[in-house]
């Protein structure tokens, strides 16, 4: 590969880094106010020669990276013989799509599923149409894409580590945001989206710290098409203990396909045994499939150097083929 081509596939991970370190060296506080002029307008996509699967046969099995996309998905698939059928990664809302990376996806045969996160944006804003020019810029991104694209918005939303959720942001600006979101994406034709509305599993309050129930943060069935429930399992943590109350309390408001959005199992001697339990209780609860998260923020919960482990991951994850 010349170098040019080098740069090309490098540029856009490189700007994303410098964008997260900046979020995390400022702590998520507010950015100065962004303008249409403040960006160049992104080259028109191109869309792959072939779209990967277009429907997912359910219930799937996909990963969270947070690097090459190319490179982490196929180590992955070598170590567990995961056939990986959706990838995730986080994408900046104010920064355009970027159809690179989706086409990566793409290659792989997977859909990509792109956690659009608000940070340091008004969601009251958001609500209020300040910022629609940046959801046009996203939405015709993807729509020129051309293939089907997962979307989340704002996740954890109901839970305190993200600017953009408890207790910086109510519940009904949230909704009215994400509605916006939604509307535009409507507006501008991108029809190409699978919207996942993605809640925390916790539903707990601690000292300074809130997690409310998810159905509060619901824009509505006519903004969702999927729900991707977030949470890992803890050390002798079993699956209803994780995930019963805020699945019962989501089904309460909606029958909308319910998978696991980012998961993964803390590291020890009942790691195996609980992995296979989590597959064993995503089915049993009817859940349409599960996103692992072995990355490098999950590190407890890796499976490389975890021979019995990654043997409970293959045996699980081959029963859903």
């Amino acid at each position: 590969m010349n170098r040019a081509a080098v740069a090309t596939l490098v540029m856009p991970f490189a700007a994303a880094a410098m964008f997260g370190a900046l979020v995390v060296a400022t702590h998520h506080t507010t950015v100065p106010p962004l303008s249409p002029s403040a960006f160049a307008t992104p080259a028109p996509a191109r869309t792959p020669a072939r779209c990967g699967r277009e429907i997912v046969r359910e219930p799937f099995a996909g990963i969270a990276v947070r690097r090459s996309v190319i490179t982490q998905v196929r180590a992955f698939r070598r170590a567990t013989g995961a056939d990986i059928r959706l990838v995730a990664y986080s994408s900046s809302f104010t920064r355009p799509f970027n159809p690179h990376q989706a086409q990566q996806v793409a290659a792989l045969g997977a859909l990509p599923l792109a956690q659009l996160d608000p940070s340091g944006i008004s969601l009251r804003r958001i609500a209020g149409g300040r910022y629609n020019w940046l959801v046009r810029r996203y939405a015709d991104a993807v729509r020129a894409f051309g293939c089907r694209v997962v979307l989340s918005f704002g996740h954890d939303m109901n839970a305190w580590w993200n600017p953009w959720g408890m207790p910086h942001t109510r519940p009904a600006t949230f909704i009215a945001a994400w509605r916006r979101v939604h509307d535009v994406f409507r507006q501008e034709g991108a029809g190409n989206v699978i919207w996942s509305w993605d809640p925390s599993h916790l539903e707990q309050q601690v000292p300074g710290k809130v997690a409310t129930p998810a159905s509060e943060w619901y824009p509505g069935d006519a903004y969702v098409d999927w729900i991707g429930l977030d949470g890992s399992l803890g050390p002798g943590q079993t699956f209803d203990m994780a995930f019963g109350r805020q699945l019962d309390d989501i089904r309460r408001v909606t029958r909308k396909p319910v998978y696991l959005a980012a998961t993964a199992v803390a590291a020890g001697k009942t790691q195996p045994r609980a992995i296979t339990a989590l597959f064993a209780a995503a089915r049993r609860h009817h859940l349409i499939g599960l996103v692992w998260s072995d990355v490098s923020g999950w590190q407890s919960a890796q499976l490389a150097g975890r021979p019995a482990s990654l043997a409970a991951f293959r045996r699980a994850v081959a029963a859903l083929r």
